[in-house]
Order: structure tokens, then sequence, then C-alpha cells
């Protein structure tokens, strides 16, 4: 029955903020929270689209220790998700403009220290081509399951799903198939039963999402409706998307994050594109030998603390 709100947090200059503003001509909501206000800026990217980090951000509280941590609820997600949404607006180059305007809220209410940018899943189709586009805006890159090429990892899952569960109806299927969103889901949905997903159940999840003071339970279906849509509405842009031939050059400092049994952004494509990118402030592969699609609640303690080596290499760096 409360309103939503973000807890405090103690620290040299706190900052506390549950934010909504008019970004993309409608409200959407960013957390904005870190110990010492004047720390370097850690803009999370959630994947998806669709599925908003902010009820679960408690998972990687430590971070707000050394960073102003925001997280955003992006259009169609969570918070940022009415119910006179229009899916249609759900474009990249919309995603683009509307993470340009976060940028600049944050550099008037928080201050121009350095700015992270943090991807995981679909954040980092988005987040690699915010970075590379505008390097002057950003100090480093942070992806987590990168997500390359949709169809070429495809083959790749299909392959993995052949092995561990040759009996799927789906595994029989050629690759050309799965341009079907539907199919696609499916997809997915295999590989998180067979292991090769998040491999973190919803149900581990819930009370923890369930506890954010942060949401109230409109916002909850609103992120249930927004994970369940998807990619559904860009499909056609999405699949389509290469980042190889799209992102050849990344110019600002760079960590990846790879979970070793993550079959939904597959770690040899993701070495494809390391391999490939030209980075001359450096990059940097990491693999979460026990983890998938989501290192950030599978190894949390390591996970942390990598992103916080690589905030204090890129902040000597300034």
């Amino acid at each position: 029955m409360l309103p939503a709100r973000t807890s405090p947090i103690d620290g040299p200059d706190p900052v506390a903020e549950l934010v909504p503003a008019e970004i993309g001509g409608m409200t959407q909501w960013l957390l904005i929270r870190g110990a010492d206000r004047s720390a370097p800026i850690l803009l999370w990217l959630h994947g998806g689209p669709g599925s908003a980090q902010m009820p679960i951000r408690s998972a990687t509280e430590a971070l707000e220790r050394h960073f102003v941590v925001v997280h955003w609820d992006q259009r169609g997600a969570g918070k940022s998700n009415p119910p006179d949404f229009d899916p249609a607006t759900m474009t990249l180059d919309r995603f683009l403009a509307d993470a340009r305007e976060v940028t600049a809220l944050l550099r008037e209410r928080v201050g121009d220290q350095p700015l992270i940018v943090l991807g995981h899943s679909w954040g980092t189709m988005l987040g690699a081509r915010l970075v590379a586009r505008w390097p002057e805006d950003y100090a480093g890159y942070v992806a987590v399951g990168q997500q390359v090429d949709t169809l070429r990892g495809v083959e790749l899952a299909l392959d993995w799903l052949r092995e561990a569960a040759p009996d799927s109806e789906l595994a029989a299927m050629a690759p050309e198939a799965f341009r079907d969103h539907g199919l696609y889901v499916r997809l997915m949905q295999a590989l998180e039963a067979h292991g090769g997903g998040m491999n973190v159940s919803l149900a581990s999840m819930l009370p923890r999402a369930l506890a954010a003071p942060e949401y109230r339970l409109p916002d909850y279906i609103r992120w249930f409706d927004g994970a369940n849509r998807g990619s559904g509405p860009m499909w056609a842009d999405y699949r389509a998307r290469d980042l190889i031939g799209e992102v050849p050059r990344m110019p600002v400092p760079m960590l990846v994050v790879a979970g070793a049994r993550d079959m939904n952004t597959p770690v040899p494509l993701v070495r494809d594109w390391m391999d490939s990118v030209e980075a001359p402030e450096g990059k940097r592969l990491v693999i979460f030998a026990e983890s998938g699609h989501a290192p950030f609640l599978t190894e949390t303690g390591r996970f942390v603390e990598t992103v916080v080596a690589f905030g204090e290499e890129v902040t000597a760096e300034e």
C-alpha cells in the first residue's frame, strides 16, 4: 500500500532517487543509487527488450559502494510500460535516442564524472552501438552476454540442443525456421530448460523482486507484460543485426563478461567479435565458468569484483 520509493544508502555523499522523466515523448523511470554522488556512473542497460532489472537491483547492490548505479526501465519495460504504450515505437534508433536523453539527464542530475555503460543481453545490442557512436560521452563499455548475430547464434544453440536434448522437436528443425519469432522464443525456453540459458529460476528471484520498494503491484504486472512482449515488435530488425559488421571498432576501454554455459549469446560468437573488433583503448574477455546468461546472478561476488576493477582502471586513465 506504500508508494514506490527507494531506501536510503549510507556514504560520504549518498544519492538514492527514483526518478520519473520525460524521455522520448513518454514517462520513463530511472533508479539512481550510490554511496558517493561523485563516483563514476554505471548506466545498466537491461535485457529483453522488456526485462527490466530494477526490481532485482539488490542482487548487485555492492556495486553501489563504488559507482553511482543507474537502472533505467526502458520504454515498454517495467515502470516504463504504461497501459497505452505503443510497441511500434520499439526501434533501435528510438532506444538509442532515449539513451542519449538519459545520458544528458544524468549529466544534469548527477555530474560530469566518468560514465560507464553496462549492457546485458539486449542491452549489449543497444550499448555497443551507443558507445561506439558517441564515445566522447562514455568512459568505458561493459558487456554481459554480448549479442552478436541472432541467426548465427541459433545455429550454435541448435547444435548444443541436439546434444543436450536430442529428442526435442526443435532440435530437428533447420536454423532458418527460427526466423519466426514464436519459434525463436520456444528455442530460448528450451535452452533454459536444459541448462543453456539464464540458469536462474524465476522462483528463486521472486522473493527478492517482490521485496523491491521501487515496485508496486501495477509495476509487476507491467514488468510481466513487457517481458512477455520481448523483441516481438522489432523482431525483423533485431534478427538482422550483425555486430561484427556494424561495430568493427570500439573506441573506449571494453570489458566483456560471458558465461561458459550461455547458449543464448554463445561464447564462440563473442570470441569472433572480440577477435575482429579494433579496440585501441583495450579489450578484455572474462569467462565465468559456472554461469550461463546471467553471471551477475550466479557468480555475483566475482562479477562485482570484475566490474569494480574495470571501473578503477578506466577512471585512473581519465
